[in-house]
């Protein structure tokens, strides 16, 4: 099971400087694993107490080895989301791996600066930062998308990575089907294997 740099808003896994409204919150469901293989199933509810802060959980399930990722994750907005212009965020968090017969399989911390700019083509999105695994040197993160709004449809390219490991290059597309409702999926490359993905979210 991957343990994300940190969490995004699906299908994206490069985040955005942006949060919900105070008071609104959504959550996120989806599958996601090497062509062939079980894979992982992921739940991530995230809420908005304050303005320019997130809250964020995530829960996921090895389906294969039976392994449990549990995490949480705040996200604060340095400045306001813009239609058209820049903005920037940072964020933190926690995922801790429990493994079969109730072993641990440890924790890894993250921390990410995020940078969105959107203009007329569509939205840019950067991250940059670090996560540490128990035990482990600090090792730097980065990642980098593309996304375009075709009415309901909004298809996007990224490309993401671990330092010592091999990127990740991914184009996937979220639809929009109604207000706070959508269905979304990804598709990657990763050293010569195939990585899928497919989820919904809704707002409440």
């Amino acid at each position: 099971m991957a343990v994300p740099c940190a969490h995004a808003g699906r299908p994206l896994t490069v985040d955005d400087a942006g949060v919900d409204e105070v008071g609104q919150g959504h959550v996120e469901v989806w599958w996601e694993g090497l062509r062939g293989q079980r894979g992982s199933l992921y739940a991530a509810p995230a809420f908005t107490p304050v303005e320019g802060l997130e809250l964020g959980a995530l829960l996921a399930r090895d389906v294969g080895e039976r392994h449990t990722l549990q995490g949480v994750q705040a996200k604060w907005l340095w400045s306001p989301a813009q239609a058209d212009g820049c903005n920037a965020a940072t964020s933190a968090g926690i995922t801790h791996r429990r493994l079969p017969q109730g072993h641990s399989g440890g924790s890894v911390v993250a921390l990410n600066m995020i940078g969105t700019c959107a203009a007329p083509w569509g939205v840019a999105n950067a991250n940059l930062g670090a996560l540490r695994e128990r035990g482990q040197p600090w090792r730097g993160t980065w990642g980098v998308s593309l996304e375009r709004n075709w009415g309901a449809v909004t298809p996007h390219v990224e490309a993401f990575g671990v330092q010592h490991g091999a990127p990740v290059f991914q184009a996937g597309a979220r639809w929009e089907w109604a207000p706070d409702r959508q269905v979304d999926a990804t598709v990657g490359r990763q050293q010569g294997r195939t990585l899928l993905s497919v989820g919904f979210a809704f707002g409440f």
